[in-house]
């Protein structure tokens, strides 16, 4: 056996070829074996190589009696040679380092009871590693692959968790980083850093390890937010869906006892972190019977903490507010986990040990012994709590520390009164009505600014929530708009509707099932977290939690909801205490901004009031106040979308009165004034928003537009903004937001004019189809228009006379987008192209002859000349040539003509035209059966109407059912055949 386990070629295909009858040998003397190798030869690399083949055997055999008495040989023979093995295995040798760790790893996949015939010296060795200075990180974490088998072994005695604490103390200063946000993204330090930290959670998955959970804790809680946070709060839910209560008691009191210690080890903040990362995660996933284990020890404590008076001085202060804030959200997740019964009836083991404790405290002497005195004394704490305030002259730090015991006793008192009452009315004036609680759970020193750019955001996050879980279920006309611009495929007006603001005991259970019940329970467990985008507003501490109370008082239906007439709805009480928020002129920018933002958090509640919020919102917006500068920022953008998706919804518009229409006018002028952007998407986005208002409030702005702005977007010499002004007056010009006696003014029109010399193409484009607006829209002006005319005709002219091919260029250009909406402009300019096609291709090309096709009629005027100026253009080359583009295109012009051709000449380009009805393109062929359907009822010419019927009997059998449909419909129609003559026919 120690011959063929040599590493050679000659030895594997050996074992390869006899491996059967190798296994039975090997696996019966297994023990004997390694035991010989081991102590006799003293040969750590032969007795590694020996175990591993052995492993290796025992998943192959099919004799699992065998194996399994071979799995305990390896296992006893490792752990009773333990000493031998270090002894050939020095920590200086990584190498030899590494064989032992894969060697168990295997061994401990085999042998189920390692841990426990284990011994300390087996522990020791494993933490000399962790501990080591001269062992490099890579080879530590292969080592942690045993973390979870090291901490069941050291589970067995009393004294070695200590060990193991203090060994992945000592680990995670020395490789670990104080916060994980100074690791790069991206980096292979963060990747290793986090597959590391994984091991970590997967172990306290399974274990619930107290040490484990200290380690995890005290390395998450150094900052705001581990880059592992989702993958922490994962696990905690596993983990408290996997183990049994009393495992798990042990695991949270770690958590408990860092919050309650009081001998300043521990900081405010890591003390507020525990409980809200920690703790608060784990109850809101445990069970009943854990929830009341756990508060029965700890009830007399918090509520003695909640009736505590802030005395002394601001040392003082801290210690009582961090213990304040964590009782309260605590008291939060038990009110959140619990039935009303429980909490505030009589009867219940926690209603009547809080009762006992108020009484005996004399905290609560009001209390009627009706099982609500918890609930009522921590009502009147928060209320009274309230009016507590810093003093002026302290600490930055001692500030934030009063706001978040604001956000605090705020987030408890939605969970008390979620959980105790289903009256709407209470919920306003407990929750809502108190105008003062806003300032004091929202920084109005700090100024909240937007970005327009999206990588800035931060990516959306969970937050927690603390509500009852079983509480918490919860066609505009088309417009055609300038398509010279890389704007010009707009969506954001046609999908403004649609628009998108965003554990029992598992005793006798097999892992299949436990796995299968946590995959379940962690699918009702994400209730309790709602997502919201990760900007200063929605990672509020509070705003998750008003977010969820609005969904609350909705999904219970606590108040009418009106399905029609929304004009005249009224809103509920509440809706009325926020809306006096915004509409108070003393209330701090950023208030206003944190009620916004609630409302864009769940704007589907607040859609059948939009007719009361609607014009308040308009206000903000186009005071400028809520921007910061003047800029659309991301905020104000998602307000209007909202407002204009409440629009379509509802058909509420701001048009009631003067007022409302002067609210959205004042929007209108921010947005033109605000427009241009640097950014290409960013001023694509500024535009379609423009356009959806335009189109959706038109009423209350028809006429209205300030001029002013206008001439100063047209005017601007700013590099960059010369387009800007141009898609704006586009923009107004289609929606006929503009009274044409205010479009008189000739400097208006020379501005607008002067940018078809940009040398940018998306400008000057731009400009030439605003201007062949401007001209459609003004001819009934003729004092005005010929004086446009003139000078637009003067700036083609010089294009069309310059000798530069890239004049030449634009001015075929200019032609034809002015010529999309004032097609009039090529008769007097086709001359200059239509007798050069053969020299133009591509896009140019398919340009030029739909600017023919909108000026057929001319050729009309002279239907004697239309052979030659036909052959001329080269129309029949363009019917051939096989671009379908074109091809179409040219099929219109000779169906626009072909009526004043002469019998000779129609059965001439009949000829060309007839094997189009092969064409792979349906459009086309429908073209070509409609060019053939009209000469066989409009000529007397027996052969062009024996033409015309043969082309028109291919289309019975075309492939597409719409053309044989039309087919049928034609040949079929009373003026050429009675039907049931076609009937016997087919």
């Amino acid at each position: 056996i120690s011959t063929i386990c040599e590493d050679s070629r000659e030895h594997r295909s050996f074992v390869l070829k006899y491996r059967k009858q190798l296994s039975n040998l090997l696996l019966s003397n297994l023990s004997s074996i390694l035991s010989n190798v081991i102590e006799v030869k003293k040969s750590l690399k032969l007795f590694l190589r020996i175990g591993e083949l052995s492993i290796k055997l025992m998943s192959e055999t099919k004799n699992e009696k065998l194996a399994k008495q071979a799995a305990t040989a390896i296992g006893k023979v490792t752990l009773k040679n333990w000493m031998r093995i270090c002894e050939a295995c020095p920590l200086s040798q990584e190498g030899s380092i590494l064989q032992l760790i894969y060697y168990l790893i295997k061994v401990t996949s085999v042998f189920a009871t390692f841990h426990e015939e284990a011994g300390p010296e087996v522990l020791s060795w494993w933490c000399d590693i962790l501990q080591s200075t001269r062992i490099r990180l890579k080879v530590k974490h292969k080592a942690l692959a045993l973390l979870l088998t090291m901490e069941k072994v050291a589970s067995m005695k009393e004294e070695l968790p200590l060990k193991l604490k203090r060994c992945l103390i000592d680990f995670s200063s020395q490789h670990f980083p104080v916060k994980s946000l100074e690791l790069k993204e991206g980096t292979l330090e963060l990747n290793e850093y986090q597959s590391i930290f994984r091991i970590f959670l997967k172990v306290l998955e399974e274990r619930a390890s107290p040490v484990i959970f200290y380690l995890v804790l005290s390395v998450a809680c150094r900052e705001e937010e581990h880059v592992c946070e989702t993958d922490i709060q994962d696990s905690i839910f596993k983990m408290m869906n996997k183990n049994s209560t009393d495992v798990l008691v042990k695991t949270l009191n770690v958590a408990w006892e860092i919050f309650d210690e009081s001998s300043g080890e521990f900081s405010s903040n890591i003390k507020l972190a525990t409980v809200s990362r920690f703790l608060l995660p784990a109850l809101l996933s445990a069970s009943s019977h854990l929830i009341i284990v756990f508060y029965k020890e700890k009830l007399e404590r918090l509520l003695k903490v909640v009736g505590d008076i802030l005395r002394g001085g601001e040392e003082s202060k801290v210690k009582t507010l961090t213990s304040k804030c964590g009782s309260f959200l605590l008291f939060g997740a038990l009110y959140s986990k619990m039935d009303q019964a429980q909490v505030h009836s009589k009867g219940s083991e926690l209603t009547t040990l809080a009762a006992d404790v108020l009484r005996i405290s004399n905290l609560f002497p009001q209390g009627k012994g009706d099982g609500k005195e918890m609930s009522s004394f921590l009502v009147k704490s928060i209320t009274e709590s309230r009016k507590e305030t810093f003093q002026e002259g302290c600490s930055e730090d001692f500030k934030n520390l009063f706001r978040t015991f604001h956000c605090s006793i705020q987030n408890c008192m939605i969970s008390v009164i979620s959980c105790i009452q289903n009256i709407e009315k209470l919920y306003n004036h407990f929750i809502f009505k108190d105008g003062s609680i806003w300032a004091t759970i929202i920084d109005t020193e700090k100024e909240i600014k937007f970005e327009m750019e999206q990588e800035q955001l931060k990516t959306r996050r969970r937050q927690l929530v603390t509500i009852r879980q079983n509480a918490q279920d919860s066609t505009m006309p088309a417009t055609n708009y300038i398509q010279s611009h890389y704007l010009s495929d707009s969506s954001l007006s046609q999908d403004i509707g649609h628009y998108d603001f965003t554990s029992s005991l598992n005793e006798g259970l097999s892992d299949t099932a436990i796995t299968a019940r946590v995959n379940e329970q962690l699918s009702s467990v994400a209730c309790h977290f709602l997502e919201l985008e990760g900007d200063e507003l929605g990672s509020h501490p509070c705003m998750a939690q008003f977010v969820a109370v609005v969904k609350h008082m909705e999904s219970k239906q606590m108040y009418p909801v009106p399905t029609g007439s929304f004009s005249e709805a009224d809103p509920p009480l509440w809706m009325k205490s926020i809306l006096g928020v915004l509409q108070c002129d003393e209330n701090h920018r950023n208030v206003k901004l944190f009620i916004l933002k609630l409302i864009l958090s769940c704007p589907e509640v607040f859609t059948p009031f939009s007719k009361t919020f609607l014009v308040p919102i308009l206000t903000l917006i186009g005071s400028g106040s809520l921007t910061g500068s003047e800029v659309i920022n991301y905020f104000v953008s998602d307000l209007l979308i909202m407002l204009l998706s409440w629009s379509t919804q509802t058909g509420v518009i701001p048009d009631g009165s003067e007022m409302e229409k002067m609210s959205a006018v004042r929007v209108l002028s921010f947005l033109m004034r605000n427009i241009h952007h640097d950014r290409r998407d960013i001023l694509r986005h500024n535009l379609e928003l423009l356009r959806s208002v335009l189109e959706i409030w038109k009423p209350c702005m028809v006429n209205r537009v300030d001029m002013d702005i206008l001439e100063r977007l047209l005017s601007s010499s700013q590099q960059g903004e010369e387009g800007s002004g141009v898609q704006v007056l586009a923009a107004l010009l289609v929606n006929e937001m503009i009274d044409p006696e205010k479009l008189t003014d000739q400097k208006l029109a020379l501005s607008l004019i002067s940018r078809v010399d940009n040398k940018y193409r998306k400008v000057f484009q731009a400009a030439a189809e605003t201007c062949g607006m401007l001209l459609k829209l003004m001819r009934n002006k003729p004092s005005f228009f010929d004086g446009l005319k003139s000078n637009i005709w003067r700036k083609l002219e010089k294009l069309n006379n310059s000798k530069s091919a890239d004049d030449k260029n634009r001015f075929l250009e200019v032609l034809y987008f002015m010529h999309r909406h004032y097609p009039e402009c090529v008769k007097d300019f086709s001359q200059g192209f239509q007798y050069t096609l053969k020299f133009k291709t591509g896009i140019q090309l398919s340009q030029c002859l739909e600017m023919l096709l909108a000026t057929t009629e001319s050729y009309l005027e002279y239907p004697e000349n239309l052979r030659s100026e036909l052959k001329m253009i080269g129309l029949q080359s363009y019917l051939i040539k096989n671009n379908s583009t074109d091809q179409k295109i040219a099929l219109q012009i000779l169906d626009n003509v072909i009526g004043s051709m002469d019998s000779a000449l129609v059965k001439e380009y009949l000829d060309v035209i007839k094997d189009l009805a092969y064409h792979s393109d349906s459009e086309l062929r429908k073209i070509v059966m409609g060019v053939f359907s009209k000469q066989y009822t409009s000529t007397q010419d027996e052969n062009i109407k024996k033409m015309s019927l043969s082309c028109l009997m291919t289309g019975l059998s075309d492939k597409d059912s719409s053309i044989q449909q039309s087919t049928i419909d034609f040949l079929t129609s009373p003026d050429l055949l009675p039907r049931d003559s076609f009937d016997h026919i087919k």
